[in-house]
């Protein structure tokens, strides 16, 4: 599967994860490991599950897609105590929010296309 051939919410996250790496190589030092690693393997983690869900066969998307929303929500939260205690501005937390809601909304759209379990 080319680039081109992959569906928008794998190049969102591919987006975000970029992002994501660009912020936490910025955080203090001392929040580097607790917070930086931890939104780094979490937004890498959504990646894998965005492409375990793409190529695994259809009776097993939708598990993949509910553990993404999980950990969608996990970096939510994690991105809210960064920007608490001023280690990114306001308006990057508004970016990783609005990025985070997309990937959010085409999960759920996704989750809806599959048939019920």
């Amino acid at each position: 599967m080319k680039t081109d051939d992959k569906p928008p919410i794998h190049t969102a996250t591919v987006e975000c994860l970029g992002w994501t790496l660009d912020r936490t190589a910025g955080l203090p030092k001392s929040a580097r490991f607790t917070f930086g690693q931890r939104l780094d393997n979490l937004t890498l983690d959504a990646l894998m599950l965005v492409t375990r869900a793409v190529f695994s066969p259809r009776p097993h998307k939708a598990a993949h897609l509910r553990e993404l929303n999980l950990l969608l929500e996990q970096l939510r939260v994690l991105w809210r105590l960064v920007e608490q205690r001023g280690w990114i501005s306001r308006q990057q937390l508004l970016f990783v929010n609005g990025r985070l809601d997309e990937i959010g909304r085409m999960t759920g759209g996704w989750l809806q296309s599959l048939p019920r379990e």
